[in-house]
């Protein structure tokens, strides 16, 4: 019993649960992606196994709490943040067990005292008795529910044995089964099937339909034949266009199959009556059928049978009625209804809208909260980040009807499990900061290694020249012809404020570079600037219909025969002007977007860029015109707009061909007088929401020098230059001079001055933090990267260098083609102060931890290169650079808890939860343990060592990698405002992958052989 504790309690198991833990958890992330979120909650979230690991967790962490006396004044700060886990646990626990969720759905003019449940639940009802059971169905783990009752003296067994996401009702005949209709109905918005049985019906809102007397239109069977009876006149409609066949109310007709029944706003096809027929339960083949079927099998001792129950998480369960010799069994499954002491009644219900786009910007519910046996009777205003609070509950604004007139709240009653939650939180952050200030702590002991190692002797200057990159002369032959432009009026057209796809007022030059990226991947085209080029193929698109500027995608350049890299517009037609690839688009377009392959998607996008060249032929992007209406959307140039005086209309009208006519030999106007006039229109109409002159120049100024595009190669030179440098006086055993070492270090931290201002400038610009989106959160995480290596650079060359180099990487990633660099609006779950917090600390500490892995790598590196000669300078660079790592990755990963539990609190102001297993919060959770895991390595047998350390960093970061990259890329989830567009894996990373396995392996050669013995 004793070596049993001892194991449980040990540092080597508290190691094997972390990992298990964190494995599980990546586990049920792709269970998530593929089948579902109760898929992965059935067989590792919910299950008392995944719970036990929890339990030895916190039961191993408290032994070792008072173990090593965590509790005394010595050691009480690191005691604070490892307690705080089992606080948070605990708090967990509670919000599992105890409290609930749940969704109220009210319109407006209504009130609503009820919420739907978000947890689902078998419902049994015998005439003496009330059974409610809660479950957890799904494709993976189906037979989880049994029960045994009594029915009039007899025991009944009732197991679920499947269930079936997306079922449908699919008739069967059998001589053993009952009379039943199979037909589908429609209000427009598609057929929706059903199969009724005797006594069943559906509420359509006007009426009742069904098997029923109860019914306003109703089937009735005589001898094997099926009979409709109306209260209303209805039509029936022959599918062959015969002349449609009147039906009075109140008459009774034989039912004609394949015919189209009009009553109401409704159309009814009948399919098939079966006089005798069974249910057989199948899953949908056209994607959500709106509801779910679990299959039980009932057994008396003797008889057994299969009962199918229809139903899901979020609607109240239609019961079925299940007949054991004369009693009637009433079985339903799906959510329960919770009634609570008080009701809501909705007002109004408000959607904002980016101006002259389909894009919310927020949503609000305006409610009155009435409370009779409290006498309460006030008015409140719920929107997203701000919750109501009453009597416990928690109310949200999550969501809204399709025509604006109700809203979906979700309802959350945690007080107890989020309060306890918080606390641990709570302790969590400030033991954390207080242990890197702590003078007993680990970090400090860190700190006071670090200076303690000595400077590697003798003086040595090695010279490095920077290259600037020449620029190259623009190969112009695909242009000749074109006539060339005014650089004036270049720069007037690109300073018009235009009013985007997105409904953001920017400048004309924001909105050309986005267009010639996506024409072209680049950022200018042939020397000219994306301004002239979009200007120029406006006024003269005969020129610009032969240049070939199109970017091809492999599959569609193979269809059409072409070997470079780009077409022109009129390779796309035939002699006869016929699109070559309208076939191809039209079938990806017909398919559901989870269904296109990635040659559906090249010919999308393909086609998305021959439509831009014609948008911008016919003037389309120009939407320069302020309407009176400034909530509106503004007009295009050749509109005919409404509203405006006679003379204004004509302009808006005419503008550009009085542009295209001022060009002409003879023009009376100036050109640049058509775009002061615009201009002056614009400030005429759009005064109060146009944004500020100063704007307008910071992001002309943004848009022409483009910061972290111009920097990302110098940060990548000076790291890769000075790393070059340190590395060889390493191995010659000469120290760098100090004007080497200063002119490098002063030239990293000019690029990152540049870097910052980028981002106020961005932050200036956009009027939100920047790191809202893909592109901003990378070049945010560079930003990071670059801070820490500054911080625990400064003494250390090599670090600084390392930080520079990763810098330039993450930038250069940033500007890939797959990433979109343009400013947008916020979506409204971020438009909260927790944008600024949360996401900065926890995007920061992505850099601290990538330059502790980096380092990692330059550890292994420098092993690799070991040999007996500098074994000595190695193992002191070695042992440099693995206190720094390990400073980095300590403080990384106290940043990324704290981010990913700040996480939690904004998610409980948001959603009302805060954890839900969210694949986003799920991979922070498991990059969390897998550095928790490292930074404990010393203290497992085995693991402890520099060597060690290092390979699990860089390792280790692939986490890190998934947490941001692959979830938004390959996983689905809340986080969907971070989401790039990314197409499989690049072959570049498998390459990475095979280099790092190799250096592994030539490191630890040259570790066993050369290597000394390290005391931690």
């Amino acid at each position: 019993m004793k070596r049993i504790y001892q194991f449980l309690t040990s540092m080597p198991f508290m190691g094997f649960l972390l990992l298990v833990f964190a494995i599980s958890m990546a586990v049920a992330a792709f269970t998530e992606a593929s089948y579902g979120t109760d898929a992965a909650k059935s067989i590792i979230y919910n299950t008392h196994w995944f719970e036990l690991v929890l339990v030895l967790l916190g039961f191993n962490l408290m032994v070792n709490f008072l173990r090593y006396k965590m509790y005394s004044a010595r050691k009480i700060v690191i005691g604070l943040f490892h307690i705080s886990f089992i606080v948070i646990v605990v708090g967990a626990g509670i919000t599992r067990y105890i409290s609930f969720e749940g969704v109220m759905h009210i319109r407006e003019g209504h009130s609503s005292n009820s919420i739907v449940s978000t947890d689902t639940y078998i419902m049994i009802e015998t005439p003496d008795n009330e059974l409610k059971t809660k479950v957890l169905f799904s494709e993976l783990r189906s037979g989880t529910y049994s029960e045994t009752i009594d029915v009039e003296g007899e025991r009944v067994k009732i197991k679920s044995i499947g269930f079936v996401k997306n079922a449908v009702k699919t008739p069967v005949e059998s001589a053993s089964g009952e009379p039943m209709v199979d037909f589908v109905i429609s209000a427009g918005q598609g057929m929706q099937p059903f199969s009724f049985k005797k006594g069943e019906t559906i509420n359509l809102g006007s009426l009742v339909l069904g098997y029923s007397s109860e019914a306003n239109i109703r089937f009735e069977e005589e001898d094997d034949q099926l009979y409709i009876v109306t209260d209303r006149d209805l039509e029936i409609r022959s599918m062959t266009g015969d002349e449609p066949i009147p039906v009075a109310a109140g008459s009774r007709q034989p039912v004609l199959p394949m015919h189209l029944y009009a009553f109401d706003d409704y159309l009814m096809l009948i399919k098939q009556f079966y006089p005798h027929a069974l249910v057989r339960v199948n899953r949908s083949s056209q994607g959500d059928s709106g509801e779910d079927a679990v299959i039980l099998e009932m057994s008396d001792g003797e008889r057994v049978s299969n009962v199918n129950v229809f139903g899901r998480a979020g609607q109240i369960g239609q019961p079925v009625t299940y007949t054991l010799g004369n009693t009637p069994l009433k079985i339903s499954y799906g959510s329960e209804l919770i009634k609570l002491p008080f009701s809501l009644y909705l007002d109004d219900f408000q959607l904002d809208r980016y101006i002259g786009s389909d894009s919310p910007s927020s949503f609000a519910s305006e409610i009155e909260l009435k409370d009779e046996a409290r006498g309460v009777d006030e008015a409140y205003r719920i929107f997203m980040n701000n919750t109501l609070k009453y009597r416990g509950y928690r109310f949200y604004q999550s969501s809204y009807d399709k025509d604006e007139r109700g809203t979906i709240l979700s309802v959350n009653k945690d007080f107890w499990g989020t309060f306890i939650t918080y606390a641990g939180y709570l302790l969590m952050a400030i033991g954390m900061i207080l242990a890197l200030f702590a003078k007993n702590s680990y970090f400090r002991h860190l700190v006071r290694h670090l200076k303690e190692l000595k400077k590697v002797g003798a003086a040595g200057i090695v010279v490095l020249t920077l290259f600037a990159a020449n620029p190259v002369n623009a190969n112009d032959t695909a242009l000749n012809g074109i006539p060339s432009l005014d650089r004036d009026l270049v720069s007037d057209f690109s300073e018009l404020w235009v009013h985007g796809n997105d409904g953001r007022i920017e400048p004309m030059s924001t909105l050309n570079n986005e267009i010639v990226r996506k024409l072209t991947r680049k950022s200018t085209f042939e020397g000219k600037s994306a301004d002239e080029v979009v200007l120029s193929m406006n006024l003269f698109p005969e020129f610009w219909r032969t240049v070939p500027m199109i970017k091809m995608e492999k599959e569609v350049a193979s269809k059409l025969g072409i070997t470079q890299k780009y077409a022109s517009l009129l390779d796309f037609f035939d002699e006869e002007g016929q699109y070559r690839i309208l076939d191809a688009v039209q079938e990806a377009y017909n398919k559901m977007p989870a269904m296109r392959d990635q040659r559906d998607k090249d010919y999308l996008t393909v086609d998305e860029r021959v439509n831009i060249c014609f948008m911008i032929f016919n003037d389309e992007f120009f939407t320069f015109f302020p309407p009176v209406n400034q909530k509106d959307a503004w007009y295009a140039v050749g509109s005919n707009p409404t509203g405006y005086p006679k003379g204004d209309s004509l302009f808006v009208a005419n503008s550009f061909k009085l542009l295209r006519e001022s060009l002409t030999p003879g023009g009376e106007i100036q050109p640049r007088q058509i775009m002061a006039t615009i201009s002056n229109f614009q400030q005429k109409f759009g005064a109060e929401i146009l944004p500020s002159d100063g704007k307008k120049e910071m992001e002309l100024l943004y848009n022409q020098y483009q910061p972290f595009k111009k920097i990302f190669p110098w940060y990548l030179l000076l790291g890769f230059g000075l790393l070059v440098v340190l590395f060889v006086n390493i191995f010659r055993h000469k120290a760098v001079s100090k004007p080497v070492k200063y002119g490098f270090s002063g030239l990293i931290i000019l690029a990152f001055v540049i870097h910052t201002v980028g981002l106020i400038v961005r932050w200036y610009i956009s009027g939100h933090a920047p790191w809202s989106n893909g592109y901003e959160s990378m070049i945010y995480v560079a930003w990071a990267a670059m801070l820490a290596g500054i911080v625990f650079g400064g003494k250390y060359p090599m670090v600084l260098g390392t930080a520079s180099f990763l810098t330039g990487i993450t930038l250069f990633v940033a500007h890939l083609n797959w990433m979109n660099p343009e400013i947008t609006h916020l979506v409204p779950v971020l438009k909260s102060y927790w944008l600024l917090i949360h996401v900065a600390v926890i995007t920061a500490s992505y850099g601290f931890i990538g330059l502790s892995s980096f380092l990692g790598l330059l550890v292994l590196i420098l092993y690799a290169f070991m040999q007996e000669k500098n074994r000595e300078n190695v193992d002191h660079f070695t042992d440099q650079l693995s206190t720094i790592s390990e400073l980095s990755a300590t403080l990384g990963l106290y940043m990324l808890t704290i981010g990913t539990f700040l996480g939690g609190v904004w998610a409980n102001e948001s959603w009302g939860r805060y954890w839900g297993w969210d694949p986003k919060e799920t991979w922070a959770l498991i990059t969390v343990v897998v550095f928790a895991f490292i930074v404990h390595m010393r203290f497992i047998p085995g693991l402890r060592g520099r060597f060690n350390f290092s390979v699990a960093t860089v390792i280790g970061f692939v986490s890190v990698l998934m947490t941001y990259f692959g979830v938004n890329y390959f996983l689905s989830g809340m986080h969907s405002y971070g989401k790039g567009s990314v197409e499989g894996v690049h072959w570049s990373v498998y390459v990475s992958m095979l280099i790092v396995v190799v250096l592994i392996f030539l490191a630890s050669s040259k570790y066993r052989k050369y290597g000394r013995s390290e005391a931690s």
